[in-house]
């Protein structure tokens, strides 16, 4: 029997349903497109009430690891449900679909509160812990097209029925980009509004502080979305460049390859806080996605972040790569054309200058979560 939401106070002026939920937030710094949007609505709403995160139901025994000593985002809430249920070890994605059912059961002020879902299971809750059926208006926001997500196969079914269900409920959809816009087409809402990803340009120093070799750094999750081959040829055929890798490894067959490599360097996972001085230690962003089977229809949050740093971006053509409005994004295809773009760059030394061009407003996550508001049926206040 699922539990009432408790609210700790003051009833929030928007539900947020993220993607994992307050602990994962906190543990990786917000540095997610959800994690922005809701520490954003914070701010843009201060004075009016907080943004409520009503987190994914989680096993009570993760209760002890997922406790953070960092604050959580202004003007927001932790609303986290932990549960008497353990995940099925074989099978650990079955949790999202079984998660669904115990949601905290609503209140009836849900009725006049609008929510954002990032977690498309959420549909699949029973009517009276379902914001889709209990809020005033739900914008669904997509951040991959899950249908050919490779970690998703296992629950492929119970995708295919929340991705139904949210489609059919949601008051608005909202996608980060053209994959998950043919994604919500494919269900049935051309009403979908593109929203692409972005940056917050005043987090970033756009100086360096690079020492050594040539640095080609990367952070984000290391797994299947990254081409190994790649990455493996071209760091083996330049040795006196220095390739970082930032973030946790997801899929273990990535390990050995990588850590043999005697210029690899693994940092392991790095705090979002901790992002924007790493950048002042790279020469070059670098993005070795996989095209075609790997891509998961999401848009690259990492190359705003290079370029708002001042870094050349280097990128396998993933969709969207040129097309985003910023400047100094290399985009290069074979391990062969990768390896010759970098040595080009070595012929006038291990350092590259900062390429700094102005991040539009249009871009920052500020003006992106602003928009989210007129459809949340909420004025911004802040």
């Amino acid at each position: 029997m699922s539990k009432p939401l408790k609210t700790h106070g003051t009833f929030p002026s928007v539900l947020a349903y993220p993607l994992h939920g307050q602990g994962k937030l906190l543990s990786e710094g917000y540095r997610t497109r959800d994690g922005h949007f809701i520490e954003w609505l914070g701010r843009h709403l201060d004075g009016r009430g907080p943004v409520g995160v009503v987190s994914r139901p989680e096993p009570i025994f993760r209760k002890l690891t997922m406790r953070s000593s960092r604050p959580l985002a202004k003007n927001t809430v932790d609303l986290s449900t932990f549960v008497w249920r353990l995940p099925n070890l074989r099978n650990r994605r079955e949790w999202w679909p079984r998660s669904a059912a115990l949601y905290p059961e609503l209140p009836p002020a849900a009725t006049k509160t609008p929510a954002v879902v990032w977690n498309p299971f959420v549909a699949l809750a029973p009517a009276a812990q379902n914001p889709f059926t209990q809020c005033s208006t739900v914008v669904l926001d997509l951040l991959d097209d899950w249908t050919v997500h490779y970690a998703f196969a296992p629950v492929l079914p119970h995708v295919e029925a929340a991705y139904k269900a949210a489609f059919a409920a949601a008051t608005h959809v909202v996608t980060n980009a053209e994959g998950t816009l043919e994604l919500a087409h494919r269900y049935g809402r051309t009403d979908a509004v593109l929203l692409l990803n972005g940056c917050d340009p005043e987090r970033f120093a756009t100086d360096s502080v690079a020492t050594g070799p040539l640095t080609v750094g990367y952070v984000g999750k290391i797994g299947k979305r990254l081409d190994l081959e790649l990455i493996t040829t071209v760091a083996a055929r330049l040795p006196d460049v220095s390739f970082v890798f930032a973030g946790p490894i997801l899929d273990r067959e990535y390990r050995a390859p990588l850590a043999q490599l005697p210029n690899v360097k693994l940092l392991g996972d790095v705090h979002y806080a901790d992002v924007p001085e790493l950048l002042r230690s790279f020469d070059v962003g670098w993005v070795p996605h996989r095209v075609g089977e790997g891509e998961v229809g999401g848009d690259v949050i990492k190359t705003y972040e290079y370029r708002a740093a001042g870094l050349p971006v280097l990128t396998t053509p993933v969709a969207g790569a040129s097309s985003r409005g910023l400047d100094e994004v290399y985009v290069e295809t074979t391990a062969d054309e990768h390896q010759a773009w970098i040595s080009g760059l070595l012929q006038a030394g291990p350092r590259v200058p900062r390429r700094i061009s102005p991040i539009a407003d249009a871009v920052t996550w500020r003006y992106k979560s602003a928009s989210l508001l007129p459809l949340l049926g909420l004025d911004r206040v802040s």
